[in-house]
């Protein structure tokens, strides 16, 4: 076949036919059904080329202009787009992924886009790997600390909830608890309470400072070598005042043994006695000789 057919108004009566059909079956035809009409489509009715049935194509299709797709698009191969996609116009459609992903995810405008909102959150995230986040907010608490901050519990060890309570609890402030900050261990600074060795012993720097133990009740409180000091202060003080007392006295338990059971004497008593500067050996004569009178009178009479 080497001419061309061209329908024109002499064949009027052939193109109003219905039904017709045009077969071409020559073997290693090089020519081809051509349409010259340009009348473009914008439903499945219009067009150069309208057909109520469908199209069944067994070669590739090149289409120069859109293609408008009123049911369903379905491959069984695979679908490549040079350009962008845009799946459903309205939040009603949705996308399923019945494959894997087996590529990177990456938004084209940085720090705009969200994965999820406040009403409509992905469940379960589970990553194998880094992290990246500027921010984190943990069920509407948000995380001001960071990283680093985060980075000083870390490897330790004992640390419980009520440890933190404790903490929360603490309103001395900065200058107050470095009062406690030796800058070398038994060294006395000045801007320090309280400094201790390695040995134990400890040393109040500023002598105007009170130890004031609010829970020594005899069961509780101040203990001297491990072992419970019961007494009080008033009895403490008590103890301080003979100590003042004896401070000075040189005589023996046994020498003040003697004024047991001794009655009557005042103080006034040893006033008069330390006004005696007479020896012990007149005295014993005074007593000899008193003695010694005393017989004149009664054998004299």
């Amino acid at each position: 076949m080497t001419a061309n057919v061209e329908l024109t108004d002499t064949f009027g009566g052939f193109r109003t036919k219905t039904n017709e059909l045009v077969a071409m079956t020559h073997d290693g035809m090089t020519n081809f059904i051509k349409i010259l009409d340009t009348t473009d489509s914008t439903s499945n009715i219009t067009g150069s080329i309208v057909t109520a049935g469908g199209i069944g194509v067994a070669g590739s299709g090149t289409i120069g202009g859109n293609f408008n797709v009123h049911g369903n698009l379905h491959a069984n191969g695979t679908i490549s787009a040079d350009g962008s996609l845009t799946f459903g116009d309205a939040a009603t459609d949705n996308v399923v992924f019945a494959a894997d992903v087996n590529s990177h995810i990456i938004p084209n405008t940085d720090d705009t886009y969200d994965l999820g909102s406040s009403g409509q959150k992905w469940k379960d995230i589970y990553i194998n790997g880094v992290s990246y986040l500027d921010a984190i907010n943990l069920n509407g608490t948000a995380i001001s600390a960071s990283a680093v901050e985060l980075n000083l519990l870390d490897g330790v060890v004992g640390l419980v909830q009520g440890d933190f309570t404790k903490l929360a609890a603490v309103d001395a402030s900065a200058t107050e608890l470095d009062y406690n900050n030796i800058t070398t261990l038994g060294t006395a600074e000045v801007s320090k309470t309280v400094t201790s060795d390695a040995a134990g012993n400890v040393t109040f720097v500023n002598g105007t400072n009170d130890i004031d133990i609010a829970s020594h009740d005899g069961s509780n409180g101040l203990k001297l070598g491990g072992v419970l000091l019961t007494q009080t202060a008033a009895s403490l003080n008590t103890v301080g005042g003979l100590s003042t007392l004896l401070t000075g006295l040189t005589a023996t338990a046994t020498e003040l043994n003697l004024l047991d059971n001794v009655t009557g004497l005042v103080q006034a008593d040893f006033t008069k006695l330390a006004a005696i500067d007479t020896s012990a050996t007149d005295l014993n004569n005074s007593a000899t000789t008193g003695k010694s009178i005393a017989m004149s009178i009664v054998f004299g009479g």
